[in-house]
């Protein structure tokens, strides 16, 4: 006669008892990375609509704007909100050409502009008005878990190297 294998009753709540404890480690620490991926995420988002609207510029010899908001009118009051990258024809005849719409960031994060609710690059990818600014992107944890963008005068975008600091890479962010 042969005997049937399998597990008893024991050894099943046993494994089943490593598995949970092994779940309740793993899942905090999941949530984490779950957040600094959004994070990044919708850093690297922003990042290509600035990218976006320079390269455009440059192309098309037309300056281009970016602004906060979904539509061209650019009365959004945070970045938070998603942002639009758009030109205007010159006249005569000027109308408004939407290039792309990004859509608002999520999970209660934060996303502000030192430089204002709106860039305009030229068809040398210069900002117009020449004035550099920095965006960062905040959740619940703080500003050691916040991402930085820091937009030069020259058009170009620079995100920082570590979560929490500025271009250098050392310097901490102050606030978030």
């Amino acid at each position: 006669m042969k005997t049937v294998g399998g597990f008893s009753l024991v050894e099943l709540l046993a494994i089943i008892s490593i598995v949970a404890i092994l779940a309740a480690i793993a899942l905090p620490n999941f949530s984490a990375t779950i957040k600094s991926e959004r994070d990044t995420s919708q850093i690297n988002s922003l990042l290509d609509g600035l990218s976006l609207a320079r390269s455009e510029a440059i192309k098309y010899g037309n300056p281009v704007t970016i602004c906060a908001g979904n539509s061209n009118a650019c009365a959004a009051a945070s970045w938070t909100d998603g942002w639009i990258v758009f030109y205007v024809t010159p006249p005569p005849g000027a109308t408004t050409s939407t290039i792309r719409v990004f859509p608002a960031i999520s999970s209660n994060n934060t996303l502000t502009s030192s430089g204002g609710n709106s860039f305009t690059f030229l068809s040398t990818g210069m900002l117009n008005p020449a004035i550099a600014s920095t965006f960062i992107v905040c959740d619940s944890r703080g500003r050691h878990y916040g991402r930085l963008i820091d937009l030069l005068t020259s058009g170009r975008a620079e995100t920082a190297p570590k979560t929490g600091y500025k271009i250098d890479g050392v310097t901490a962010l102050g606030s978030c």
